[in-house]
């Protein structure tokens, strides 16, 4: 098992520099790209070409103008308000890092703004995503003498408390100043396949350590893991969802529904999809979510989703949840038995690195050719990336709240949802505003995005199935929404 170990450990070693390699090859490309341009710097036409350059780069989520310290415009932002930047982390001639955890008052997160002269990039934080799927390792990508942390990868939490012993080895680039720093845990006997470790116990039985190994496995089976309980809610029916209403903008119509899940353990009250949601992910459970949300929600809702000018729905998903040979037929199979048209199922993607798989782009291709619609979820929060655009059959992009509140507030973030609404809108995408808390911000939205739809407390707070269809029935007839 030992060299099993480090050969995954590895593999995983120098995928995860190869991955480097190619992010730092693709900045050095948006980089060069941008310097060259012979126009006047933030304006109307050299913001058309940063967009142009930040759409073909598969691993830049921005590319922008920076001047003494000060960033003047951007692929994403457009023009803006000077931001400041503090000292950055790490100086190498002219090239310039910044972690954008500090960077307080941006768009970014997770990731890491790189300025060389008067140009900076910024790498999309899911470029390291699926090299570990098992979700067992934890890696660094950093400079070869340590000075600056790239990127930083932790294991699921179950497989970060369960090891005992792990698997440390490190590799550098001979192209890019960047090393790879892995730790993987190392397998046990409770690791092995179940019929090899079956022959070792009967073995062990032989040699009269039977009742030994029954007392360890009724000590491990009794701590019930977070995964089994999680697993057994979803068997047990007891992710309970609930719909948020989604209005359009400019004349309150209600066009659809989003699905939101709720979870509350007996004895422990509700635990926030904000946790649950990204477990599920570690655990390598996603796509039993996914599953169970989009068939129940099909079920309950089939009345609301019923007779003319009936609205849509709309699920979360990530791009693994599109990666199973059988997607295809399963989401058309359960919208088939609930009686939903494939127009009105609308799948929110978070932009991920598996989402560029061939396996993931292809069905999702015979999904969008059989009616359904994909949009891209939390656009504009740094993960999102132009080039899907081109290469995923997405109709739309949902805008984080968190540049719906900015539009309200002395922000340098304020200008950035006009901009990416204008982006869109050009691209003939569909856009959705989610957050819209105030009556100032709803305002702001009709000026500024007037085709836009829009999802807050504001406009409707989430409800149960049965108030959802009530809520459709009363709006079947196209009259405008007055009273939120």
């Amino acid at each position: 098992m030992f060299v099993e170990d480090s050969e995954s450990t590895e593999t995983i070693a120098e995928a995860v520099v190869a991955r480097a390699e190619t992010v730092s090859r693709a900045r050095r490309v948006a980089s060069d790209a941008a310097l060259k341009s012979a126009v006047i710097a933030c304006s109307d036409e050299d913001v058309r070409a940063l967009k142009e350059i930040a759409f073909n780069s598969s691993y830049m989520s921005d590319v922008g103008r920076i001047q003494e310290g000060h960033l003047l415009c951007s692929a994403l932002w457009g023009r803006i308000v000077p931001f400041k930047l503090p000292a950055p982390h790490y100086s190498s001639g002219e090239t310039k890092l910044w972690n954008t955890s500090d960077l307080v008052g941006s768009p970014y997160g997770g990731t890491n703004l790189i300025a060389q002269g008067q140009t900076f990039t910024v790498s999309s934080p899911s470029s390291f995503d699926g090299l570990d799927p098992a979700r067992t390792s934890t890696f660094t990508v950093e400079t070869r003498d340590r000075s600056y942390v790239f990127r930083s990868v932790e294991p699921a939490t179950d497989a970060s408390e369960a090891a005992s012993s792990r698997i440390r080895l490190s590799r550098c680039s001979n192209k890019a100043n960047v090393c790879a720093f892995v730790s993987r845990p190392r397998r046990g006997i409770w690791d092995l396949a179940p019929s090899l470790l079956y022959t070792i116990i009967g073995i062990g039985a032989a040699l009269g350590i039977t009742f030994s190994y029954l007392l360890i496995r009724r000590n491990r089976t009794a701590r019930q893991t977070l995964q089994q309980r999680f697993s057994l809610a979803m068997r047990r029916n007891e992710i309970e969802l609930v719909y948020q209403p989604l209005y359009t903008v400019v004349d309150r119509r209600l066009v659809g529904f989003e699905v939101l899940s709720r979870w509350s353990p007996a004895g422990e009250g509700e635990i926030s999809p904000g946790i649950f949601v990204p477990m599920a992910r570690q655990l390598g459970l996603s796509s039993d979510l996914f599953r169970y949300v989009l068939s129940k929600a099909l079920r309950e809702m089939a009345p609301a989703l019923a007779g003319e000018n009936a609205p849509y729905l709309s699920i979360n998903a990530e791009p693994v949840d599109m990666a199973s040979e059988d997607t295809v037929r399963f989401v058309v199979s359960v919208t088939q038995q609930a009686g939903v048209l494939p127009d009105q199922v609308r799948i929110e993607i978070t932009e991920r690195e598996e989402l560029v798989c061939p396996g993931v782009t292809a069905h999702m291709a015979a999904l969008a050719a059989l009616g359904f619609r994909f949009l891209i979820d939390d656009f504009g929060t740094g993960s999102s990336n132009f080039s899907h655009f081109a290469q995923s059959p997405f109709i739309g992009i949902k805008i984080d709240r968190m540049f719906v509140s900015a539009i309200t507030e002395e922000s340098p973030l304020r200008p950035v949802l006009p901009g990416m609404y204008l982006i869109a809108r050009q691209l003939g995408l569909e856009v959705i505003v989610e957050g819209v808390e105030t009556a100032e911000q709803d305002a702001l939205l009709q000026q500024i995005a007037p085709s836009a739809v829009g999802q807050g407390w504001l406009y409707g707070t989430p409800v149960q199935a049965d108030a959802a269809a009530v809520l459709a029935k009363s709006h079947n007839g196209d009259e405008p929404f007055t009273d939120p």
